[in-house]
């Protein structure tokens, strides 16, 4: 921005390329605004045709009819720079409190500008506003309502936003000018999708269309679509992807499970993919799907030497160029941040899954650097938001056919469990806030035997750092009662014979998913706080939390789990059925099958992203 910002002013931008027929009929609407306090800013991005002389006679014409001299800056530009080009340098011209977009061949409504601008001063929390349109077919004007894609209230566009959609037209939008300042325009990642990555990161600072019709878009042979992307676009053949998956580490925990399970369905849709990541306990699991593994031993942090840094990015380039890799897939922080680096040296997209709150490392350096990023949850979307990192949601998924209701007695009789006693299971990796979670199942368990007489057990599966310490912890109360009923079982990778075994899950994240595919009660709880018992009418609040793992509505307060534990021991007949419906809605969301099929969309997008800019044309 060149000026200092004119309250209420509203800076109109204007863009126009090869649009002589049109552009004086789109000036005359925006003239005719009941909204007085506007400056016209035009933008010729190097018309070819003799848009440059209609403007200027428009000009000339009307300048004395607006409200001031300075009111219209019109430039032309030496060449053509493109859509988001022109827009940007619209927006840095720009001197108004407001910025407004227009097409050059599109009409507004007279009463358009001030709508918006009574609506952003009457809603505080809003702070972009887009609206509703109809359509009309060039010369002809009369205008035909139609079923758009236009979705209303910060909340659904937000949503829609972040699961990969669009429904904000760009050529409607109102903001405040001091959004751009610290955000800038637009960008050329993608031809056709510039305004949809613009309003992405502007979500968080609220988004809201009205319903009101304010803008007319002309039908012509010339238009820009609203599209953000279709399949026809992606027309590019499963086997023509080779896919690098990549990994710190095969150890146990939400993440690897995930990767495994990916890396499984992208296998059986034919894709070639290979895995890079350091051994662990999950190794054997990785290694009987087939693929090339390369091990690689990453530190537990960012590299920060430079030659360190180059000896890692040389064998992972090596890898790349062995394998044909066209696309790289990374989820952790120290392999990633090479695999970004490595990506854009080799000019071939990396996508990034972000899995947690837990990636300050790389949030505001490296991880934009990614050609696309997956938030895994809502929360996690909301706080790379924070550090103007755009992404799309897409959930960690469960392959339904290796978690599902099964019956089974088998560890009940190992450990001499009636099959009258109630069995809780905790898993998860006994680190940061679950390591409290962990004890207060424990002590629960020990207070319901205590005071509510009740025949509880609890499986505690998982290791970490804190496994000491609750292994203390379980032995004092075992000790105490002359009868073991907590057990710790370490790390396993055999969770459906447990789930099987037990009367209610407590746990989030990927055990949260698991539980529910299985047909289990779910008590959910984690880093950020508790939740509570999932049912019918809650399961949606649930995931916009991640089960308590990405936010919470509560904190973590054991008294919260001893009464929903109380609860759900004594009224063990709705235990079918609350397990039912959470297999039910689980699925609907979770299934890998559905989620493999977005990440794959993603991947295209990625792939038709890098090659577009390198001017490749893939075919499938």
């Amino acid at each position: 921005m060149l000026y200092s910002r004119i309250k209420d002013l509203v800076s109109i931008i204007i863009t126009n390329y090869n649009h002589a027929d049109y552009v004086s009929e789109c000036l005359d609407s925006i003239k005719n605004q009941t909204y007085k306090n506007i400056e016209i800013i035009i933008v010729d991005d190097a018309s070819t045709d003799n848009s440059m002389k209609i403007i200027n006679n428009w000009i000339k014409k009307n300048e004395q009819n607006l409200s001031s001299k300075n009111s219209i800056t019109c430039i032309s530009l030496p060449r053509n720079s493109g859509f988001a080009g022109a827009v940007s340098i619209g927006f840095f011209l720009s001197k108004g409190e407001f910025i407004a977009c227009q097409d050059s061949d599109d009409l507004s409504h007279p009463n358009r500008i001030e709508k918006q601008i009574d609506f952003l001063k009457k809603h505080p929390e809003i702070q972009i506003v887009g609206t509703n349109y109809s359509t009309f077919e060039n010369d002809n004007f009369n205008p035909k309502p139609i079923k758009n894609w236009l979705k209303y209230g910060a909340n659904n566009i937000k949503k829609l936003y972040s699961e990969g959609g669009h429904c904000v037209s760009h050529g409607t939008i109102l903001f405040y000018g001091k959004l751009f300042d610290k955000f800038g325009g637009l960008t050329r990642k993608l031809k056709g999708a510039e305004d949809y990555e613009f309003i992405t990161k502007l979500l968080s600072f609220g988004v809201d269309n009205l319903s009101d019709v304010l803008y007319y878009y002309r039908i012509h042979d010339e238009q820009r679509s609203h599209e953000f992307y279709d399949e026809k676009s992606l027309n590019i053949d499963l086997s023509n992807i080779r896919v690098l998956l990549v990994l710190d580490s095969m150890n146990i925990g939400g993440t690897e499970t995930h990767v495994l399970t990916l890396a499984s369905e992208l296998l059986r849709l034919g894709i070639h993919v290979a895995i890079l990541s350091d051994k662990g306990a999950l190794y054997e699991d990785f290694e009987k799907l087939g693929c090339n593994i390369y091990n690689m031993n990453f530190p537990l942090s960012i590299i920060k030497s430079e030659s360190n840094s180059l000896k890692y990015k040389n064998k992972i380039k090596n890898i790349i160029i062995k394998e044909n890799v066209n696309i790289i897939h990374a989820h952790q922080s120290p392999s990633g941040s090479l695999c970004i680096d490595v990506a854009k040296e080799l000019n071939i997209p990396c996508i990034f899954t972000v899995h947690g709150l837990y990636y300050q490392d790389i949030a505001s350096t490296k991880l934009n650097n990614s050609t696309k990023i997956i938030s895994v949850s809502e929360p996690v979307f909301d706080w790379l938001h924070e550090f103007n990192v755009q992404s799309i949601v897409i959930p960690n998924g469960i392959d339904f056919k290796n978690f599902y209701p099964k019956k089974s007695t088998y560890i009940r009789e190992k450990f001499q469990i009636s099959k009258n006693s109630f069995v809780v299971l905790y898993a998860s990796r006994l680190a940061w806030g679950k390591v409290a979670v962990c004890e207060n199942v424990i002590r629960v368990c020990r207070d319901l035997r205590n005071r509510e007489n009740i025949d509880i057990y609890a499986f505690i599966i998982g290791n970490g750092p804190g496994f000491n310490n609750i292994k203390n912890t379980a032995d004092r109360i075992n000790s105490s009662f002359n009868k073991k009923f907590i057990y710790l079982m370490g790390e396993t990778t055999n969770m459906i014979d447990f789930y099987s075994n037990c009367d209610c899950v407590v746990g989030t994240g990927r055990v949260a998913l698991e539980a529910l595919a299985c047909g289990k009660p779910l008590i959910a709880t984690g880093n950020q706080g508790y939740f509570g018992l999932l049912n019918k009418g809650n399961f949606e609040e649930a995931w916009k939390v991640y089960f308590g793992d990405h936010k919470s509505i509560k904190n973590n307060n054991a008294y919260f789990l001893y009464e929903d534990l109380k609860s759900i021991c004594q009224n063990r007949e709705s235990l079918e059925s609350v397990g039912s419906d959470g297999y039910e809605w689980s699925k609907n969301i979770f299934d890998i099958k559905e989620t493999t099929k977005n990440i794959i969309k993603l991947y295209k997008l990625a792939m038709k992203e890098v090659f577009y800019n390198k001017n490749i044309i893939y075919g499938g």
